[in-house]
């Protein structure tokens, strides 16, 4: 569920507050496993943030100065490159650097071959119209995404299927995602078709790792919420 370049590696290794050794993912999956929200783990840290702008960046401020695509383009790719070769000699996970890659090479590719500047977003925006849809295909099959993607990262909600509380939880959790990606779509489309290439680029970075912030720190606060009703629950029934 989302564009190239955001900090989606479930797989990104951070040591767990509970001090017992433990890694635990960046990403949402990883924020919903623990006791604090972190901002950093939810966006992948520095090393995440840096992945997801500085290509974006790079294009934009690129075709600014210099109005060439190809130049912007291959700016862009070359810096994916050597987050994954970084990643590579590191020994750390490649996933979301390779997502990345994929990503803003074809987005390259069409900008060049096309000579539109805009055509470098193409992907990322294709990519929010199917994250939206799949939101939306679970929302009307009554298995929101996001409670299926909680349950296999954390036991403690496996059965939320079967509780209507965190049923309740986890459709509101993918509405507000479904809304991210609707949002997403609802700006950068007309600057897509418009022809708006800094404006697309601004927005893109904009509604990206800030906003997933906000709807993740949202989330966590409900699945919070839901652990603690249930822990009460217990205790009372103790």
């Amino acid at each position: 569920m989302s564009d190239p370049g955001h900090p989606q590696s479930p797989n990104d290794a951070s040591t767990s507050p509970a001090g017992h050794g433990r890694r635990s993912a960046s990403g949402l999956g990883g924020v919903l496993q623990e006791e604090e929200f972190s901002v950093a783990q939810a966006i992948g840290g520095p090393r995440g943030v840096a992945e997801s702008v500085v290509p974006t960046l790079l294009f934009v401020v690129l075709f600014v100065a210099t109005g060439a695509v190809a130049v912007a383009a291959i700016s862009a790719v070359a810096a994916v490159v050597l987050a994954l070769l970084a990643r590579l000699v590191q020994r750390q996970s490649p996933a979301s650097a390779l997502g990345g890659l994929i990503g803003v090479g074809i987005g390259a590719l069409l900008a060049i071959r096309s000579g539109e500047g805009t055509d470098f977003y193409a992907p990322g925006i294709a990519i929010n119209a199917v994250s939206l849809l799949v939101l939306l295909v679970s929302l009307l099959a009554r298995r929101p995404l996001i409670g299926v993607v909680v349950a296999l990262l954390d036991p403690r909600v496996a059965d939320w299927a079967e509780a209507p509380d965190a049923r309740r939880v986890y459709t509101r959790a993918t509405g507000l995602f479904a809304l991210l990606y609707a949002a997403k779509l609802g700006v950068q489309v007309p600057l897509l078709l418009t022809g708006q290439v800094a404006a697309l680029g601004v927005a893109k970075l904009v509604m990206g790792l800030p906003a997933f912030a906000v709807i993740a720190y949202l989330t966590w606060l409900m699945h919070r919420a839901l652990l603690a009703r249930r822990a009460a629950r217990e205790a009372a029934a103790a």
